[in-house]
């Protein structure tokens, strides 16, 4: 017996990968996890006289000879599997796409590729075999990468993930059907619970992050919880959140986490409780709670995060500057020079006292005034911000005024750089690279 497997509590992207997988490798059963999310089992339910699956327990005393895993390289999200296997006779091939170190199957060989969406590995392996699928089956696997890529916007997605998107489109896949499945709160309990986790949710600022926290005690385990906290991440402004399920007819406490930044790596701080995912998205289940304190605990772990960016660490320094004592005539040629649009106007002491821009040049040349000292048509009340400033204060200051060009002064009022718009899009850009650099200080 041949089998194709993938993580417990089977998600979208795993089931397609499943799906794809059964193409490379025809003749191999699909074993599907007792735990279905959601949003995969409306997808099993829709296509069920067409898709055949078997259970964990269909494997207990029979011979398995090959093995294919998808959507994992760890054992312990696979271990519901294999605690009915007594031995594997050939290969198991793993196909995994989880940035995570290690593979700790005994005797698996991997295949990891770096896309947004492991269905997306798979799909561009049956492009390069001329394998086709019909419609159906490209319209899971199209739903399954929408998913894992939150509609391409997470920062995983590689340009192969919309190569595999377009090619499923081009097999018939239905960008209609996708959207109904990935409909996330198909259900009322869903609703009640959404509504209820906003209300109970506490705003965190850890060293500059804003993180969302939340804790609920539950009669018994509920599924579709995760397409829960994702509405509720959706529609709030935070740079994490970390929902926490108690579920008191186990005595289990199961935290879903989703991020925002690099700089909260939600994977990492759940691997202390053995759960995985992606740095923006990922799971832990802590069995047997007891007097455990899961908050307590978790507040301990985010209080491990790097701080975040302040404008110190982003701004440009030194900075050019305009003399108060020079004519607005000067000024423009400076600002020529130096290829700037405005700069801060400093007095004798080096104190900022104003801003001089193109706008206010051209209304001392319509007045005829450029010979006047600078003082009389600059800024005069100038928005700065703190060289500690972290990057949510400096959006917020950036999006409630309309200057370009934003001093950054120290907690003695002292100009220490000059900050753009730019620079801030450059810093969310370059998130990565800044956020390794913090970490290494």
């Amino acid at each position: 017996m041949n089998i194709i497997i993938g993580h417990s509590n089977t998600d979208l992207d795993c089931l397609a990968s499943m799906i794809a997988a059964q193409k490379l490798y025809p003749g191999y059963d699909i074993v599907i996890s007792g735990l279905l999310n959601p949003l995969a089992g409306n997808v099993v339910s829709f296509y069920i006289t067409k898709l055949s699956f078997k259970g964990p327990a269909d494997l207990k005393d029979q011979q398995i000879d090959n093995v294919v895993v998808v959507d994992t390289r760890s054992s312990m999200r696979v271990k519901e599997f294999f605690a009915n296997i007594s031995r594997v006779n050939g290969r198991i091939t793993i196909f995994d796409h989880h940035p995570t170190d290690g593979c700790d199957i005994p005797g698996a060989e991997l295949n990891y590729v770096k896309n947004g969406a492991n269905t997306s590995t798979m799909v561009l392996k049956l492009m390069e075999k001329g394998i086709r699928l019909d419609s159906d089956e490209a319209t899971i696997a199209l739903t399954g990468i929408y998913a894992d890529t939150q509609s391409f916007t997470t920062d995983s997605v590689t340009p192969e993930d919309f190569q595999a998107a377009s090619y499923l489109i081009s097999q018939g896949a239905s960008m209609k059907l996708a959207r109904f499945f990935l409909q996330p709160l198909k259900n009322d309990y869903q609703i009640s619970y959404f509504h209820t986790l906003l209300n109970v949710i506490d705003r965190h600022v850890i060293k500059g992050h804003e993180v969302l926290v939340s804790y609920l005690d539950l009669p018994k385990r509920v599924n579709g919880l995760a397409a829960v906290v994702e509405q509720v991440f959706s529609v709030e402004k935070a740079d994490a959140i970390f929902a926490m399920f108690h579920c008191q007819a186990d005595d289990s406490t199961s935290i879903i986490a989703r991020s925002r930044k690099k700089a909260v790596p939600v994977n990492q701080i759940l691997s202390v409780w053995g759960g995985g995912g992606h740095e923006k998205a990922a799971s832990a289940t802590i069995k047997k709670t007891g007097d455990m304190n899961v908050p307590l605990m978790l507040k301990e772990e985010l209080q491990k995060l790097p701080p975040d960016r302040t404008a110190e660490s982003i701004m440009t320094t030194p900075v050019k500057t305009i003399p108060m004592n020079v004519s607005i005539a000067r000024a423009k040629e400076y600002l020529e020079e130096i290829n700037h649009t405005a700069a801060p106007v400093v007095d004798d002491e080096g104190k900022m006292v104003g801003m001089m821009g193109n706008k206010n040049i051209r209304n001392a040349e319509k007045a005829g005034c450029m010979e006047t000292m600078v003082p009389a048509y600059m800024n005069k009340k100038v928005v700065s911000i703190n060289k500690d400033s972290t990057m949510r204060e400096i959006e917020k200051v950036f999006l409630e005024n309309k200057y370009n060009h934003m001093p950054v002064i120290d907690d003695s009022s002292m100009l220490v750089g000059i900050l753009t718009r730019k620079d801030f899009l450059k810093a969310i850009h370059e998130e990565d690279e800044l956020t390794e650099l913090l970490q290494t200080r």
